[in-house]
This record gives structure tokens, C-alpha cells and sequence, in this order.
């Protein structure tokens, strides 16, 4: 072919690649480069690398600009570390407050403790007065709402106890369970304030506040009722003319003399100090009430046919002093000493029949008189009760009875005073 007939051949053909032909020892690569593209690149990078100087120039030219952007970094460094001080601040002030309240919560707590065992000391010296009121044979007063009076009281009404409930220090520190609050809050607010210290807290408070309240109203009870026994035995003691010295009296106020003024502070005695004192009072007053003649001279209720003064005398039927009481009484009936004694008399006494007299001391001499038959000798010494002889009609008597006398200074008085106050000691 002629290189005419190649030229015609090439003519409105695309021209081809150029070629990069690489030889590396018997390896041969050959490449092809497209101009074109190539061109389009290299504008590319370079209008990047002209867009790139240009903004480099300007902000190197316009250093205003970087100089704000400096300042706006700063100051959102300052307020980012004023923010983190806040921050540490409101921490320390929480933790600070957190530990002031677990102070005052623990504070709270020993309060409680120390209330309650003053409660519990109080309810077991209250034991104590209970058992004393029974020996004394005095009914217990009644109070509203739950007794408070323990359990194995001999003279304890049948209601059960309620006695406060220990506090639970380990309680305190756990989340509060529900359950713990319904007695105290309900159901609903102890769902909504679960877990709350100072609810429980409270709660705790209201028992023990209840519980106080019931245990003074009892002791206050029963101070008064020791008090207004007291006064009673000592006005039936009084009418037999004994005087009894107070081994406990109750303190009372001093003279106030000059005062002007000053707080009120109530005295230091309280209930429970009140009824002891009353109580003691009581067990002094019955000691020596049972070393008089004070009980009946005959079991059971009996009629008194005659009573003590200037009646009719049976066998003449004009007016007579009769120095006793009569009781009627069957033949054989246990007559009983009113009084422990010594028998200073026993035997046959003119109109008296067979009679025993019986010296209780401080004067005081009792007669059982018109017995069937007599079960003492003189010198014998007696406890209240004793049976001296037997019911009968001996001496100027006209039927089975018994005629009982009380004698003080040797001068016969009312037995009906010594008998009543018998009757009010519980003899």
C-alpha cells in the first residue's frame, strides 16, 4: 500500500492514545494516557489550588477575622469552666445539705430510741404498781382505748397490752417498705411517699406520741385512785382515833415569798412518782390497819339484832346502856378474833356468860361474849381470823348470839366505826 492510500485511510479517523510502553527485565507494560482527561485534572488542581491560595491570602490579609474567632473560642472556654465551677459547686452544696440532714435524721433517731426506752422503763415500773394495786385488793381504773397494763397482772383486765414496738435502726437505713406505713398513713400515701425518711420518721413519732399519752392517762388513773383510797382509809382510821404518819408524803410547794415572776416548769413529780408515793402510802396505811380489830367477828353477812347505846333492857324492859353489838347467831357458829392480840381473859364473866377478851394494843381490847364455849386461854396469842369459841346463850342472854364489844382506855365505844372502816380497808 502507498503511503497515499494510508493518508486517505486515516483521514476522519479518531487519532489513536498515546502509548507509555515500560520494560522492566523480560516484563513489558504498556499504558495508555487520554489527553483529554489528563487536561481536565490538571485544571481541576489547579483551580483548587488556586481557590485555596486565595482564601489563605485573604484571611492572612484580614487577621481581624482570625482574631474573633480566637476570642469566640475563649470565651466559650470561660463560660464552658464558669459552668463546670457551678457544676462542682451545687455538687459540694448537695453533699454538704446531705450530710446536714443524715446528721439531723440520726439525731432524730436517738430522740426516739431514748423516748422509747424511758417508755419501757415506765411500762415495767407501771408493772410493778399494777402488782401492788392487786395485793391491795383495789380494782384497776379503766382507760379508752388500748390498756397498756402488762400481761400476767394478777389483777389485770382482760384487754391485751399494746406495748410500743422497738425501733429498727436498720430500717431506717433501707428503702421503707409500704407495709411498714399503712398503720400510720394508708395504703395510697404510703405508695406515694415510699421510701421517705422523714414520713417514717413521723410515723415513728406518732406511735411513740400515742403510747405516751395512753401510759400517763393510766398512771394518772391510777395515782388517783391510790390518792382517793389513801384519804378514805385515813378519814375510817381517823374515826377510830389512829393517826396515820405518812411514810411517803407528797412534796408539797414552797412558799413563793418575794417571787415576782418566771417561767412555768412544772414540778418534777409525775404520774408514775404519784402513784408510787400513793401506792406506798396505801401498803403503810393497811399495815397498820391489820394489826387493829377491824375485821367481823362472824363468816358471812350477819343481822345485828342490837345496836350499840341505851335501848330497852330484855329482862326489865326499862332503858339500859348496851355496850356492844348483838349478832344473831346460831348455836355452834365459829366466833373469830377481828384483830391479832393476847387473850387476857377467857371464862365464865357474870351477865356475859362465857366470854374471852382479847388486848390488841394501844389500849384497844376487843369481848366476845355469851359463848357456848370457848376454844382460847389467857396468854394465848392470836392472828386475825383465830377462832376463840362457839356461838351461844349463856349469862343473861335470852337466845343464841353473839355479843361483841370494843373497848379503848377500858371505856366501851361504837364497834360500828371499827367495823366500817374495816369495811373500807377491805377487811
Amino acid at each position: 500500500m502507498t503511503p497515499s492510500e494510508d493518508r486517505s485511510r486515516s483521514f476522519g479517523r479518531r487519532s489513536d492514545l498515546h502509548r507509555i510502553t515500560i520494560v522492566h527485565g523480560d516484563r513489558v507494560r504498556a499504558f495508555h494516557v487520554d489527553t483529554g482527561r489528563l487536561a481536565a485534572v490538571g485544571a481541576v488542581v489547579g483551580v483548587f489550588a488556586l481557590a485555596y491560595l486565595g482564601a489563605t491570602g485573604y484571611l492572612f490579609f484580614r487577621d481581624d477575622i482570625l482574631a474573633d474567632s480566637l476570642t469566640r473560642q475563649v470565651r466559650m472556654e470561660r463560660v464552658y469552666e464558669d459552668r463546670v465551677a457551678a457544676l462542682r459547686a451545687e455538687i459540694d452544696r448537695i453533699n454538704g445539705r446531705r450530710l446536714i440532714d443524715q446528721d439531723a435524721f440520726e439525731a432524730k433517731v436517738d430522740t426516739l430510741m431514748d423516748r422509747q426506752a424511758k417508755l419501757v422503763a415506765a411500762q415495767a415500773k407501771f408493772s410493778g404498781l399494777v402488782a401492788k394495786v392487786g395485793e391491795l385488793g383495789l380494782p384497776l381504773p379503766s382507760t379508752k382505748g388500748p390498756a397498756i397494763t402488762p400481761i400476767g397482772t394478777p389483777m389485770a383486765p382482760a384487754v391485751a397490752p399494746i406495748a410500743p414496738a422497738p425501733l429498727d435502726t436498720d430500717r431506717f437505713a433501707t428503702p421503707l417498705r409500704s407495709s411498714w406505713l399503712i398503720p400510720f398513713t394508708g395504703r395510697a400515701q404510703a405508695a406515694e411517699t415510699d421510701g421517705d425518711p422523714a414520713v417514717r420518721i413521723a410515723a415513728a413519732e406518732h406511735s411513740i406520741d400515742q403510747f405516751e399519752h395512753r401510759q400517763a392517762a393510766a398512771l394518772a388513773g391510777l395515782a388517783d385512785l391510790a390518792e382517793s383510797r389513801g384519804k378514805s382509809w385515813t378519814r375510817a382510821l381517823a374515826k377510830v382515833g389512829f393517826r396515820v404518819n405518812d411514810p411517803h408524803p407528797l412534796p408539797s410547794p414552797r412558799p413563793s415569798g418575794e417571787a415576782v415572776g418566771g417561767p412555768f416548769v412544772p414540778a418534777p413529780l409525775d404520774a408514775l412518782s404519784r402513784a408510787d408515793a400513793a401506792l406506798a402510802r396505801l401498803a403503810g396505811i393497811r399495815a397498820v390497819a391489820r394489826r387493829l380489830p377491824l375485821a367481823r367477828p362472824l363468816d358471812g353477812e350477819r343481822v345485828i339484832t342490837s345496836e350499840f347505846g341505851v335501848r330497852s333492857d330484855p329482862f326489865l324492859g326499862i332503858g339500859a346502856m348496851h355496850t356492844g353489838l348483838d349478832f344473831r347467831a346460831e348455836t355452834g357458829d365459829p366466833v373469830r378474833v377481828t384483830g391479832p392480840g393476847t387473850v387476857i381473859a377467857s371464862g365464865r364473866q357474870g351477865g356475859y356468860g362465857l366470854c374471852v377478851d382479847v388486848d390488841h394494843g394501844n389500849g384497844v381490847v376487843t369481848r366476845y361474849g355469851h359463848m357456848s364455849s370457848l376454844s382460847v386461854s389467857v396468854g394465848e396469842k392470836l392472828k386475825t381470823g383465830d377462832t376463840v369459841g362457839l356461838a351461844g346463850s349463856t349469862g343473861r342472854s335470852t337466845g343464841p348470839h353473839l355479843h361483841y364489844e370494843t373497848r379503848v382506855a377500858g371505856e366501851p365505844v361504837d364497834p360500828h366505826d371499827w367495823l366500817d372502816a374495816g369495811k373500807t380497808l377491805g377487811f
